[in-house]
């Protein structure tokens, strides 16, 4: 029922053809930038996956390169050293030809803070980095409470002071021994962050172990220490800000360290780091150049690579948040965005301006309706004007003058005016209006209200025009110099309209102040022409 009612309806509202063009930019401008920045957004999030894989790969490579760095030549020290005790280079050295053996070698790399060649029997030389120098301690094989031999060590391994203690210390009780030796012979295992006997400050320990050929039973461990400290502030460096995390992993996923990892404290890892090694895991512990991961709320990328050749003692991992990883990314969408607004709004504003500036070619424009601030004055103007193409004045409704009776030549004489704005381009009708411009109102139709006109037009329209042209015709019932006209504003229509008198259909266009019925061979070319 609403769609036939307003098919059976007339316009309250026309719109003048300066407001329809001004619309009419103003939404090819919208539609076009906002399929751009549809497009923009689509394309943006494509590249936003792809450059943040590619960072993250890229930072995952970098970071195992600088961290194969930082210890490669802990475990070519632990390789190189195993070698020296499998020739018996190291074992049958007494302390003072072991620490100036081992002295020049350890002295480059200051991270290094001590070294322990160890036996499953219970005997012990350790080698530690003190006060600018060194220092050694030897334990000789046995069980239970000992007298550890301490020697004070300068740079060139010459001794300068020695004493004994007496210890419980027991290698076999210490993290670094029981990695190496549930690891192969010739692994290198890395343990998880703990307190060093002697310092009792907290580092980690790569160690590795080896068995005599000839005796099964006996093995060798060696060790090398590195500070906790000194490890995180490596990682820190590796990875500027807070917002990523860097982790140093065995390939069973226990975490050797991590750069937020807070020394000394109950380990509290964060949510993303949780996240991301199970990922890792679930990949059964393979090197993945970037994993994406939601943790927290937020999106992240994560990248985990092997240390070393073969394989691997341990993983480096790098996390970061998408937001990071993108972050000028964002920006300059941002920048490109507002850059976007303004020029729409631009846009908007250069079309307010085109529209003003041939608003004088569009006064030549056919007139199709009358404003409603000035009507008045602008009704006037036009009755004034006369008679033309686009406007054409009528005496009456349907009564003849002459006669003081209603006839239907009068309705089909509008009518006829009607279909020919509408096949032309557009125009107005008044009624009341005499053909020299007098002013004579409607009372001689008789109307007893002015919803009765407003069917009567409405009926006759359908009748024979059709239903489906009343959304292109707005009737207006003005008093004008305290007499009531009939303003019926028309406008072009692209398909032909025809008037229905009878049986038959008739086409009428525009020809000056006139309308004017043309053949349909006629018809057919003037359509063509209009098109």
């Amino acid at each position: 029922m609403p769609k036939l009612q307003s098919l059976l309806s007339f316009k309250d509202h026309p719109q003048n053809i300066r407001k329809r063009l001004l619309r009419d930019i103003i939404i090819v401008v919208v539609i076009t930038f906002t399929c751009l920045l549809a497009l923009s957004i689509y394309q943006a999030r494509t590249v936003r996956e792809k450059v943040s894989k590619t960072i993250i790969s890229d930072a995952s490579a970098l970071v195992k390169k600088r961290f194969i760095r930082f210890v490669d030549p802990i475990e070519n020290y632990l390789a190189v050293i195993s070698e020296w005790a499998k020739n018996g280079t190291i074992i049958q050295r007494n302390d003072q030809e072991l620490t100036k053996l081992l002295i020049p070698l350890l002295s480059p790399y200051t991270h290094i803070t001590g070294l322990l060649i160890a036996h499953n029997n219970g005997g012990e030389f350790f080698l530690q980095r003190y006060d600018g120098g060194w220092r050694s301690r030897r334990l000789y094989p046995g069980d239970g409470r000992r007298i550890a031999i301490w020697h004070s060590w300068n740079r060139n391994g010459q001794p300068f002071n020695t004493w004994q203690k007496k210890t419980d210390y027991q290698s076999a009780n210490r993290p670094w021994y029981k990695e190496a030796l549930n690891n192969k012979p010739g692994k290198i295992s890395w343990t998880e962050p703990y307190t060093f006997f002697t310092t009792q400050e907290i580092g980690v320990t790569a160690a590795t172990h080896w068995q005599e050929e000839d005796d099964p039973d006996s093995r060798h461990i060696i060790a090398i220490d590195l500070l906790e400290n000194d490890l995180l502030e490596f990682l820190n460096n590796l990875l500027a800000g807070k917002d990523g995390h860097i982790i140093v992993i065995e390939k069973d996923g226990s975490i050797i360290t991590y750069n937020q990892m807070k020394p000394g404290k109950v380990d509290q890892r964060p949510a993303p780091l949780q996240a991301a090694l199970k990922i890792w895991q679930s990949h059964k512990g393979k090197e993945v150049s970037a994993l994406k991961f939601i943790s927290s709320g937020q999106v992240w990328w994560a990248g985990f690579s092997k240390l070393g050749q073969g394989e691997p003692s341990s993983w480096v991992g790098i996390i970061i948040p998408q937001s990071k990883i993108t972050e000028n990314v964002v920006q300059k969408w941002r920048q490109t965005g507002m850059i976007g607004l303004g020029v729409l709004i631009l846009a908007i504003f250069l079309a307010f301006r085109l529209v003003k500036k041939y608003s004088y070619q569009l006064k030549d424009l056919p007139t199709q309706h009358i404003g409603s601030n000035n009507f008045t004055n602008e009704l006037m103007a036009l009755i004034n004007a006369g008679e033309s193409t686009t406007l054409e004045f009528k005496s009456t409704l349907r009564t003849n003058l002459k006669t003081g009776k209603k006839g239907m030549e009068i309705e089909i004489a509008w009518l006829k005016t009607i279909t020919a704005f509408m096949n032309s381009d557009g125009g107005i009708l008044l009624v009341g209006v005499e053909d020299d411009g007098n002013i004579l109102g409607i009372q001689v139709d008789h109307f007893e209200n002015e919803d009765k006109l407003r069917l009567y037009c409405k009926s006759l329209i359908n009748n024979h025009i059709g239903p489906e042209f009343i959304r292109f015709i707005t009737l207006k019932i003005k008093l004008v110099k305290e007499k009531q006209i009939v303003v019926v504003e028309c406008e072009r229509v692209r398909k032909p309209v025809f008037l229905s008198i009878g049986k038959n259909e008739e086409f009428f266009v525009r020809s000056g102040p006139s309308s004017m019925k043309i053949t349909m061979s006629q018809m057919v070319k003037y359509l063509e022409e209009r098109r």
